[in-house]
């Protein structure tokens, strides 16, 4: 009996260090990877060359597809452009503005001293500036 109540108490203690060990070493236990860039890229928007101006915001990363928040400072710019939510890159660098993530409100190109400069709608020529 004592032989099998010394058996019954390694065996548990062997399991418990087993499961820490393996806790330990498993992704599950593994302290979370922190992100080191910023989450989000800001934007300043102008129209015609102003310097009162609108700030757009980008969920950060590369992808055709990014979510962005317009401030309501932009219907001032633009009626309607506070409802964009969807930045679209085409491959040549062409940027669309969307309110449903297929139909293109605003496009802008890539250009000269500027981060981007609007081609649609014409009127009013937006600036769209890269802020951080």
């Amino acid at each position: 009996m004592k032989y099998s109540v010394l058996a019954l108490a390694c065996g548990s203690t062997l399991a418990a260090v087993v499961i820490a060990v393996f806790q330990l070493h498993s992704e599950a236990g593994a302290a979370p990877e922190i992100s080191v860039g910023p989450t989000v890229e800001a934007f300043q928007l102008q129209a015609n060359g102003e310097a009162a101006g609108c700030m757009l915001e980008k969920t950060a990363g590369a992808g055709p597809l990014s979510r962005i928040t317009v401030a309501q400072a932009c219907d001032d710019l633009l009626p309607g452009l506070s409802t964009m939510q969807y930045w679209m890159e085409d491959s040549d660098g062409m940027v669309k503005l969307s309110a449903d993530g297929k139909t293109a409100t605003v496009v802008f190109a890539l250009a000269d001293g500027v981060a981007y400069e609007s081609v649609e709608p014409r009127m009013p020529l937006m600036s769209l500036i890269a802020a951080n």
